[in-house]
Formats: C-alpha cells, structure tokens, sequence
C-alpha cells in the first residue's frame, strides 16, 4: 500500500506541475510510516519497489530523480541521525549537508542522463540567492517532517491500529 501511495504521489508530481514539490514531499512519507511502525526492511523494499515503478511509470522523470537521489530515503537517513545525533544543531547540519549532497546528485543525474539543465526549472534569480532559498526549504522540509510525523502518531495511527 505504501508503495502505490508513493508511486501515485510521484505521478501527481510530474503530471501537475505546479505542485511538483508539495507531491515530491507527499511521496516520501509513506517510507516514514513505515519507519515510524519499526519496519525498516520493508521501508527498504517499498523505496525500491516505488523508485522502479515511478521509472517506468512516469511520464517526466524530473521529481523522479529528486525522489532517488534524494526524498525516497530521506526519512530512512533521518531516523538514522535521530537515534545517534543526540545534539539538535550538529543533526540539522548533518541532515541539511544530507540534503545539498542529494540535491546536487539529482541535478547532476538529470544533467546527465536526460540532458536538463537546472536552468530550465529553477527560478530566474542569481544563483547565490537560488541557494540561500534551497537551504531555507531544506530546512521547511526538516519541519513539515517532524509535524507530519507526530500528526501520524498522534492522529492517524490511533484510527488506523484501534485497541479492542
């Protein structure tokens, strides 16, 4: 199930494009929950299977490579340095670098593969101002994570597993 959530997440990203990156955050928490739940195995499975289904399935693969290079296992990373990086700073740093070095192999990938240049999605501002707004979303991405998180715990899980 999880798997056919992020794969319908990652259509819904390439084909509305005006969300690309609203439904590129969405395909990545489906990983989470499974985390959340102590299923790291079948998170590893789901972000395999979804990354080949999203390959074959998706029309443009542009959120596709940000979902491999970077988002599909994002949650997985971040659960990792939240267990060992007890110090708040030196995790937000360890998961913004995590971030810019994802970043950069998706874009260097889509270059690559398919010929697209970052120029053709990014906005029309000066570089350095294009990275300073990169970092702010990283870290916008870091939050909505934590709150999309304690919504499940709090929220969704208790519907989903009642106690009888």
């Amino acid at each position: 199930m999880t798997t056919a959530l992020t794969v319908l997440f990652l259509y819904a990203s390439e084909t509305v494009s005006a969300f690309r990156l609203f439904f590129c955050f969405c395909a990545s928490l489906p990983v989470q929950i499974l985390l959340t739940e102590n299923l790291k195995g079948e998170a590893w499975l789901s972000f395999l299977a979804s990354a080949l289904l999203g390959f074959i399935l998706c029309p443009d693969r542009i959120s596709w490579f940000f979902f491999v290079a970077l988002l599909g296992h994002y949650g997985m990373l971040r659960s990792f340095f939240y267990r060992y990086i007890n110090t708040v700073w030196v995790r937000g740093l360890f998961l913004v670098l995590y971030c810019n070095a994802g970043c950069a192999l998706a874009l260097w990938a889509l270059y690559t593969i398919t010929g697209v240049s970052y120029t053709d999605f990014s906005l029309p501002l000066p570089e350095v101002l294009c990275v300073i707004l990169i970092e702010a979303a990283f870290f916008l991405l870091e939050g909505l994570y934590e709150a999309c998180l304690r919504m499940y715990l709090k929220k969704l899980r208790p519907l989903l597993f009642r106690q009888r």
